[in-house]
């Protein structure tokens, strides 16, 4: 083994001589020596080698991450049939609302129209700088919020090329908001809307319908009534509905529903005004009254329309008895 080690000294004692002249023919750089340029040379070489196999491990993470994306594709796409055969159906459930309610209410989906809470969610995000008002562009738009993510990953350019009404500072901090927001963003999905309209032309004449917030107090409650006097088994408890409601609408609309949908649904009215239970045929009226600070309704005070005594109350609690129900007629003219 001797000849051998002796052999092998002098092979690394002539390499490295070999080394240390190439060290001293690297010319000085920035105050290191050529031997100094040499180590950090061969430590550079022996960190590219141990990055090799972490470059495959990065082009395996890559794939990875691009399946998942292409999965996610699938999923908002699913998401988004999804929500428009929602749609579809809640509108063939509008049209069905609509003929029942025979011209009397009106009702419009407007599919993702409350894009208030697609500048509420943006405004939520935190960029720097923006509020709701340079935000007011999304309300005029009509753009899903997926696209506005796609549109955002294309970079300012894109988003300049569009004609939205987003300001340069606006673009910018879309541009800045982080992937993860991106992704939320994407999923996000507009609310619906739905539109109420009240007609408010009485009798045989042509239907004119105006839109619930264009209502009075009195007329907003009309429209909701229509739509709780809609098919339903649930009973219906309603505390003075005349204070909101004229007369007009009690007589021809009101009464006219409740004596159709009293068949199959329980109504429960605390009332003054003797059109509803007297035209709307009650099949039960009690007369409510207080006693030492509670409410009482007394055994000879209750009962059907047709019975003499609850004929008698109705008329002087409802109308003010029978002179001053004559006295109105008489001065209507009324026969």
């Amino acid at each position: 083994l001797l000849p051998i080690q002796q052999q092998l000294n002098t092979a690394i004692a002539q390499s490295e001589l070999q080394i240390e002249t190439a060290f001293k023919e690297i010319p000085a750089n920035q105050g290191k020596t050529g031997r100094q340029i040499g180590a950090e040379y061969q430590l550079l070489l022996k960190q590219i080698e141990q990055i090799r196999p972490k470059q495959a491990a990065l082009q395996s993470r890559q794939a990875q991450i691009a399946e998942l994306y292409n999965q996610r594709k699938k999923l908002l796409l699913e998401l988004d049939q999804q929500t428009t055969t929602r749609a579809s159906a809640v509108q063939k459930s509008m049209k069905k609302l609509n003929r029942q309610l025979e011209q009397k209410v009106l009702l419009t989906l407007n599919t993702e129209g409350h894009r208030q809470a697609l500048v509420d969610y943006l405004d939520h995000l935190g960029m720097d700088g923006i509020g709701p008002k340079k935000l007011s562009w999304v309300l005029e738009g009509s753009f899903a919020p997926s696209n506005l993510a796609a549109t955002i990953r294309a970079g300012e350019a894109a988003l300049q090329q569009i004609k939205w009404g987003a300001t340069p500072s606006v673009i910018q901090a879309l541009c800045r908001l982080p992937e993860n927001q991106l992704l939320a963003l994407e999923e996000f999905v507009v609310p619906d809307t739905m539109a109420i309209e009240l007609n408010v032309a009485h009798g045989e004449r042509d239907p004119l319908f105006r839109p619930i917030n264009e209502l009075s107090t009195g007329q907003q409650c009309t429209a909701l009534l229509h739509l709780l006097l809609l098919d339903n088994q649930d009973p219906l408890i309603l505390d003075q509905p005349e204070d909101n409601l004229d007369n007009a609408f009690i007589a021809e609309r009101i009464v006219t529903e409740l004596r159709r949908a009293k068949l199959s649904r329980q109504f429960l009215f605390a009332t003054h005004n003797a059109n509803i239970p007297v035209f709307g045929d009650a099949e039960w009226i009690g007369v409510l009254r207080v006693e030492d600070n509670k409410g009482v309704i007394s055994p000879e005070q209750q009962g059907a329309i047709d019975i003499p005594e609850i004929q008698r109350l109705a008329a002087d609690i409802l109308e003010g008895g029978r002179s001053a129900f004559n006295q109105r007629r008489e001065k209507y003219g009324f026969e």
